[in-house]
């Protein structure tokens, strides 16, 4: 099992998010249902977000914690989970719902994995901070799912 060192392993979670930005991205050109190119808009924009909130949270870590190496198992990455995704040609918000559901249960898992694995408190105390972080983001996309949801029902009726 390879060692990297925390940054390293930061680095692998933005690029998770710049991957769903334009997996969302490229799923809202493709949507031809409104309400499915709104979620996959603001799914996409968000992403983005949390990509720019670790560059954030990386540069107000301490170099020491950035350099600090870990047992880190490549083959761990949550990124092979984008690729494997079924994209069907014509998703609903409940299948971007869905998508985005597995996506974060993939990074909370990935988080969770990372800080079970560290031996140092401080770099511990990263994923951890990571880990309540994106579950706090999993909460706030389902109350935004369910509000487009609700819209898309409304307008079905």
């Amino acid at each position: 099992m390879p060692f990297d060192q925390t940054k390293d392993v930061l680095d692998q979670a933005r690029k998770f998010h710049r991957r769903l930005s334009k997996f969302y991205e490229e799923l809202k050109d493709d949507a031809s249902a409104e309400h499915t190119r709104a979620l996959l808009d603001y799914m996409s924009r968000h992403e983005n977000y949390l990509d720019e909130c670790l560059k954030e949270f990386k540069e107000q870590v301490s170099d020491n914690v950035l350099d600090t190496y870990m047992q880190y198992g490549s083959t761990a990455s949550a990124q092979v989970q984008i690729d494997e995704f079924e994209i069907k040609p014509e998703m609903t918000v409940a299948d971007v719902v869905e998508a985005a559901m597995h996506f974060d249960a993939c990074l909370i898992k990935f988080y969770r994995e990372m800080a079970a694995k560290c031996s140092n408190a401080k770099v511990r105390e990263v994923f951890e901070n990571l880990l309540v972080m994106e579950q706090h983001e999993q909460i706030e996309l389902s109350k935004q799912t369910l509000e487009l949801s609700s819209l898309e029902m409304q307008n079905k009726n």
